[in-house]
C-alpha cells in the first residue's frame, strides 16, 4: 500500500506496522537503489572506490497520535527533492552521551492541520487593525474594527505557574552547576588554591603537631598569573563520567525548555491573530539593548519570542487578508508619550497609568499605547521610519466608541500608605490601609527597575461584552484566551 492508497482510508484502519526491530530492506535484482520499492531506508554508498559495499540503515517512520497526516504530507510525492542531514542531540542516559539521528528533509511547505486552516480562516475574517504595546513583563494588545465600532483589548503576562516553573528550573539550574564545579576541583585538585577555612586548618594542625591532610575538594581560586589568566586553560581539565552526565542533563534540560517556550509562545500567538485580525502594529524596539538592563528577568517571559511567534502567525494569515505584522519607529511615533486626542502627555517609567489633561482620558498606559499603535499608518510597510500616527481616526474612536475609556482603564486607587513602625521594630496596622482594599484583586504584575512596588493586586480591565469573554482579558500562559471557543 503506498502513502496516497493509505490516505483514502477509513479513519481507524491501520496502514503502518513496524516491528520493534527493524530490518534493513535488501538491495534490488539490478543493483540500483534507484529501482527500490521496498521500505524507506537511508542508503549510504562507498562510491567506486570503496571495498566496504553501501550502509543501508532502515527508517522508523513516525507513529502515535497526529503522526500519519505529518508522514503523508512529507511522503506522498516521492518525486520532490530530499535531503538528510546527520544531527547529533545530547542525550543524558545514552552511553557516551550522545544521540545520533538521521534527518529527512523535504522542499515542501509545512504541515498544516484542518483546524489550523480553519482558525485562520476565521482571523482572515474580520476586517480589523490592532496596536501591540511590549515591555519587560507584559504584551498589550487593542484591536478596533474599521467601522470604529468596537474595541477589544486584552494583556498578556507570566503567571505564578509559569514563575514558579522557572523559579524551580533556576534552582536545579544551579545545583548542577555546583555538582559540576564540585567534580572539576576534585578531578584538578592542583589547578586550585586552598580557601582561608583550609588553609588555617592546615595551619592549626601543623603547630599542633599532628599529620597533615590532603585536601581532595580544594575550595579556593583557581590558580592563575598576576594578569588573572588561568595557568592551565580549562579545555584541558581532567573531567569524570559524571562530569560529563551532568553537562549532558544541562544542555538537555535548555532544549527542552526552549521547546516549551516556542509552544506556548505559539498558543498565545494563536490565540491573539485569532482575536485581534492580523494586521498589528508593534514598535520597532531592539530587545538586546533590554536584555543588557534586565538581564534574566526576560527570561520570566520573553517578549521577543512572543513577538516572534505573533509575526509568523500573521504571516500565515496574511495570505488571506491582512498586512500581517509591521514594525513602527518610536521616534516618530512615541506612543507611550502621546493620547488618542493628539495630545502629548510626557511619563516616566515608572509612571503606570494615563492622564490626559486634555481630553480627559485615564487608563493604563500599556493598553493605550497599544490603542495608539492601532492608528498607524506607514507608507512602507518595510520602513519603520515611515510610521505616522493617525490623530484624526483615534478621535474619532474616542468619541464614538463606547466603553473605550472603561477597556483602556483600570482602577486609579491611591496605593495605601506605608506601615507605621512601632517602636520594637514591627509593623503596626493601620485601618485607613484596610479601608484602601480593593474588592476585586488579581495577580499583580511586577515592576521595572525603577518603578515603586505595588502594594496592591492589579485588576482586570472593564469593558464592553465580547464573545465568550471580556473585551480585556488578562492571558496568562498556559491558559486559553477564549475558553468557550
Amino acid at each position: 500500500m503506498t502513502v496516497a492508497e493509505a490516505l483514502w482510508c477509513p479513519l481507524g484502519q491501520s496502514v503502518l506496522r513496524q516491528p520493534r526491530h527493524l530490518v534493513a530492506p535488501a538491495p534490488p535484482e539490478s543493483e540500483s537503489w534507484w529501482d527500490h520499492q521496498g521500505a524507506l531506508a537511508v542508503v549510504f554508498g562507498g562510491g567506486p572506490a570503496s571495498c566496504d559495499g553501501d550502509l543501508v540503515l532502515p527508517v522508523r517512520l513516525p507513529q502515535g497520535a497526529g503522526s500519519w497526516a505529518h508522514t503523508a504530507h512529507r511522503l506522498a510525492e516521492p518525486r520532490l527533492w530530499h535531503k538528510v542531514n546527520l544531527v547529533r542531540l545530547r542525550a543524558p542516559g545514552v552511553p557516551g552521551g550522545w544521540r545520533y539521528e538521521a534527518h529527512l528533509l523535504v522542499l515542501k511547505a509545512p504541515y498544516t492541520s484542518p483546524s489550523s486552516a480553519r482558525r485562520r480562516l476565521a482571523a482572515a475574517g474580520p476586517d480589523r487593525r490592532a496596536g501591540i504595546d511590549v515591555n519587560v513583563s507584559r504584551v498589550a494588545v487593542v484591536s478596533v474594527d474599521r467601522e470604529l465600532t468596537e474595541v477589544r483589548a486584552c494583556s498578556i503576562t507570566a503567571g505564578p505557574k509559569e514563575r514558579a516553573s522557572l523559579a524551580a528550573e533556576q534552582l536545579r539550574g544551579r545545583r548542577r552547576a555546583r555538582a559540576m564545579e564540585r567534580s572539576r576541583r576534585c578531578r584538578n585538585p592542583t589547578q586550585y588554591q586552598l580557601s582561608r577555612a583550609q588553609q588555617r586548618r592546615a595551619k592549626m594542625r601543623v603547630e599542633a603537631g599532628q599529620r597533615a591532610v590532603t585536601v581532595n575538594l580544594p575550595r579556593g581560586s583557581r590558580l592563575a598569573n598576576s594578569a588573572g589568566v588561568p595557568r592551565q586553560a580549562y579545555h584541558l581539565d581532567v573531567l569524570s563520567g559524571g562530569y560529563r552526565r551532568l553537562r549532558a542533563e544541562v544542555a538537555a534540560a535548555g532544549a527542552a525548555r526552549t521547546r516549551a517556550r516556542d509552544d506556548r509562545a505559539r498558543s498565545c500567538a494563536q490565540e491573539l491573530v485569532w482575536v485581534h485580525g492580523a494586521s498589528l502594529v508593534v514598535e520597532d524596539c531592539d530587545l538586546r539593548l533590554w536584555a543588557r538592563r534586565w538581564g534574566r528577568s526576560l527570561l520570566a517571559f520573553t517578549p521577543g519570542r512572543l513577538v516572534s511567534a505573533i509575526a509568523d502567525e500573521a504571516g500565515a494569515v496574511t495570505t488571506r487578508s491582512g498586512t500581517g505584522l509591521v514594525r513602527a519607529s518610536t521616534r516618530t511615533t512615541a506612543l507611550s508619550q502621546n493620547c488618542l486626542c493628539g495630545e502629548r502627555v510626557p511619563k516616566a517609567l515608572a509612571e503606570r497609568t494615563h492622564r490626559c489633561p486634555s481630553c480627559g482620558l485615564i487608563g493604563d498606559r500599556d493598553l493605550v499605547a497599544a490603542a495608539l499603535a492601532a492608528f498607524v499608518t506607514l507608507s512602507d510597510p518595510h520602513s519603520p521610519g515611515t510610521a505616522r500616527v493617525d490623530y484624526q481616526a483615534a478621535r474619532r474612536a474616542l468619541a464614538r466608541i463606547e466603553g473605550l475609556q472603561a477597556a483602556l482603564s483600570e482602577s486609579s486607587a491611591a496605593p495605601p500608605p506605608r506601615p507605621l513602625r512601632r517602636r520594637d521594630g514591627r509593623e503596626q496596622a493601620s485601618a485607613r490601609r484596610r479601608r484602601a482594599a480593593r474588592r476585586s484583586a488579581g495577580s499583580a504584575l511586577p515592576t521595572t527597575p525603577d518603578e515603586p512596588p505595588r502594594q496592591l493586586a492589579r485588576r482586570d480591565h472593564a469593558g464592553p461584552s465580547l464573545a465568550h469573554a471580556g473585551p480585556d482579558q488578562r492571558l496568562v500562559f498556559g491558559q486559553d484566551l477564549w475558553p468557550g471557543a
